[in-house]
């Protein structure tokens, strides 16, 4: 037993020695480097710092909603000059290439902005609120491990560094790095190094943007139906058969389980294919297949949060076993009626 727990905790040792040596990019700038590691390491080192007697493990999480626009904010500053440039040319192609860049940059401070106020009004900022499932994550990790008070702190902190910490934050700069890609190629564009995709903006580059907005605004109003549901299961004010069901199952939820997330995760898939599409980059192309980590890893980590979520509500709601059999998971679809559940579960007999 103890010599598997030290193989997974090399594994992960060795796991974060690579992601430490492979991020940021290499040409990133010194203030970019710098933004992630303070990050990485002011993250890991306010854990420990109480919150109302305990230490909390959702620092990583207030920062969500604000790393990638910080990140873009950076990556503007550091090519301001061109960018501004840019700005002030006749030239179509160049003043084009900025305009892409400024949509890709608005739709992700807008992002930000909803992810952040929907956050605040949840009470995640609030001293002491910690993310529920990081004590079920831990107590699980913990199970799995011989009963060494000293063991089980080395994995949980390693744990904690390495996933907490490191991943979360160098997923959140990978899903970032595409608009680095779209700011760039601006500067690029004006300063006459490359020239541009093309003159004006294509259908797909419309269709893309128009897609994106449309995903921030069914996330948005997914993220209200939910939090109008808790605001009235707190003050008792539940109808019967809501009541009964312990959670949200109407509007948007009644198509889908988890539609706020299959938004999230789709928005930065669009994003990805924008900025590349906008910048001429082949995403298929051994050099560039890597943008792709981001949203890839995104929806990985995703997958895995849904599992623990859906996990702990068939623990705590009778009905939530029902409500996964009838209700699509991620993509909204039309609810299965009884009989098509019990059709389905024959069939896998």
């Amino acid at each position: 037993m103890n010599s598997c727990v030290s193989q997974h905790l090399a594994s992960v040792c060795e796991f974060g020695g690579w992601m430490a040596s492979k991020l940021p990019c290499p040409e990133e700038s010194a203030h970019v480097k710098t933004l992630f590691w303070s990050s990485v390491v002011g993250s890991w080192a306010l854990s420990f710092v109480r919150q109302n007697g305990q230490r909390n493990f959702s620092i990583v999480d207030r920062l969500w909603p604000l790393f990638p626009v910080v990140l873009v904010a950076q990556w503007l500053y550091d090519d301001r000059a061109y960018f501004s440039c840019a700005a002030a040319a006749d030239d179509l192609q160049v003043r084009t290439a900025q305009h892409k860049a400024i949509a890709a940059m608005v739709l992700v401070a807008i992002w930000g902005a909803r992810l952040c106020f929907n956050s605040i009004r949840r009470g995640d900022y609030a001293v002491g609120a910690e993310d529920y499932r990081w004590a079920v994550t831990r107590a699980a990790i913990e199970r799995r491990l011989p009963a060494c008070s000293c063991l089980r702190w080395a994995v949980w902190e390693t744990f904690n560094i390495v996933f907490i910490s490191l991943f979360q934050l160098a997923l959140l700069y990978l899903i970032s790095v595409p608009l680095r890609l779209a700011i760039q190629y601006t500067a690029t564009v004006a300063d006459g190094t490359v020239n541009a995709a093309a003159d004006g903006w294509s259908f797909t580059e419309i269709a893309l943007v128009v897609l994106m907005i449309v995903l921030l605004e069914v996330e948005a109003i997914a993220d209200q139906q939910m939090y109008k549901f808790q605001q009235r299961k707190k003050q008792g004010a539940l109808t019967k058969h809501e009541a009964e069901a312990g959670f949200v199952h109407s509007g948007l939820w009644k198509y889908s389980r988890h539609p706020n997330v299959a938004c999230e995760q789709a928005f930065w898939v669009v994003m990805c294919v924008f900025c590349a599409t906008a910048t001429g980059t082949d995403l298929g192309s051994p050099e560039n297949i890597w943008l792709l980590s981001g949203p890839a890893l995104l929806i990985l980590l995703m997958w895995a949060s849904v599992q623990l979520t859906e996990s702990i509500s068939r623990s705590k709601y009778p009905l939530y076993q029902a409500y996964q059999l009838q209700t699509s998971r991620l993509i909204p679809w039309k609810p299965w009626s009884a009989a098509q559940v019990i059709n389905h579960a024959h069939s896998k007999l």
